[in-house]
């Protein structure tokens, strides 16, 4: 049962880690990471960890594409104005996603 919940974690937080614009650096687990974790989990064969890195690189993919067609589609919606506050919005989203990382990599750093 811990198995499972920790392989159910490793894909839940990996799909919704992924969903980043193509144009911004990654952030979060990336494919090789995930996989390290679950092959310490799970004990897995050189086989199964490279076609496990070959399905979240290829999921990666497909999610960056919705993020970005759902974006699409929003800003098509919304007046020239709305797309304005909308991207301030992001990026005050993304400055405060980027302090919150940095103090947890400094909590990490401390251990």
């Amino acid at each position: 049962m811990k198995k499972a919940t920790t392989l159910a974690l490793v894909l839940l937080t990996g799909a919704t880690l992924a969903g980043t614009a193509a144009a911004e650096p990654p952030r979060g687990p990336q494919p090789e990471r995930m996989v390290e974790h679950m092959s310490r989990q799970l004990d897995l064969t050189d086989d199964q960890r490279a076609r496990l890195e070959t399905i979240f690189e290829e999921q990666g993919e497909k999610m960056r594409d919705l993020h970005d067609e759902t974006r699409q589609r929003i800003d098509g919606v919304l007046t020239e104005e709305q797309r304005a506050k909308a991207e301030q919005l992001r990026e005050q989203r993304q400055e405060k996603w980027e302090a919150r990382k940095d103090k947890w990599k400094e909590r990490r750093d401390q251990r």
